[in-house]
């Protein structure tokens, strides 16, 4: 009897340390799609979409096969649903969600802007990740429209604050989107990640919370977009 309890008390803590030791690796990507004329493509695990304002990118969109959505907004085209978070529905079950407003639109100049989120439990792992997507307002640091510098401003202090309050939750965190600015941001708690074979910085980017990637991100190609797709790989 005593052998038997040991046996069973030593699986047991095998089992809890072979938990403890998992590790769950997930695939990230971003692109811009162009208002929906981009071709949509199974491009990651979880994928955030920017500029998909129209019903042919909707339309797309609810066409790719295997994949849920978070387009939070009540109507189609809400600025909201624009910025779309996309995930492999066999591997993940959203847990939570949100999406905050970081400035309002103009006509003639930007639309409304927002940060949109996800929090996705690996179905396998049980581990849970936080992804953020966004897309800032164009032109506020090409020399042309220094006047938009301050929304910009204005979004990236949102952005701050949802990626705060996310890893203040304890999930390990992933920050993708348009940030319209060619150089890499200073968001506390996470880190840039560079991409393999390219100069600088894309306007496109990816970013990490510490100690869960280290990069390089991959560009993809454009698929009918006029911005490159980039993705990268995370372990948590």
């Amino acid at each position: 009897m005593l052998k038997l309890l040991s046996s069973a008390v030593l699986s047991l803590l095998v089992s809890l340390w072979t938990e403890a030791l998992a590790v769950t690796t997930t695939t990230v990507a971003t692109h811009n799609t162009l208002h929906g004329s981009a071709n949509v493509q199974p491009l990651a695990d979880i994928i955030g979409w920017q500029e998909v304002d129209t019903d042919a990118g909707h339309s797309k969109l609810g066409a790719l096969e295997f994949y849920d959505h978070h387009r939070p907004g009540e109507g189609r085209l809400d600025a909201r649903n624009s910025i779309a978070i996309s995930w492999r529905k066999n591997k993940y079950e959203k847990t939570g969600d949100g999406s905050r407003l970081t400035h309002g639109g103009e006509a003639g100049v930007t639309p409304a802007r927002f940060v949109n989120w996800v929090v996705l439990k690996n179905k396998d792992t049980g581990a849970k990740l936080a992804f953020i997507n966004t897309h800032y307002i164009s032109g506020a640091w090409n020399g042309e429209h220094p006047e938009r510098q301050e929304r910009w401003q204005t979004h990236n202090a949102v952005v701050r604050e949802v990626v705060a309050d996310l890893l203040s939750r304890g999930l390990p965190v992933v920050l993708v989107g348009d940030f319209n600015r060619p150089l890499s941001q200073d968001i506390p708690g996470m880190n840039h990640l560079r991409t393999a074979g390219v100069d600088g910085v894309p306007i496109d980017q990816i970013y990490v919370s510490r100690g869960i990637g280290t990069g390089p991100a991959e560009r993809l190609e454009k698929y009918g977009s006029d911005h490159f797709a980039y993705t990268a790989t995370v372990q948590y």
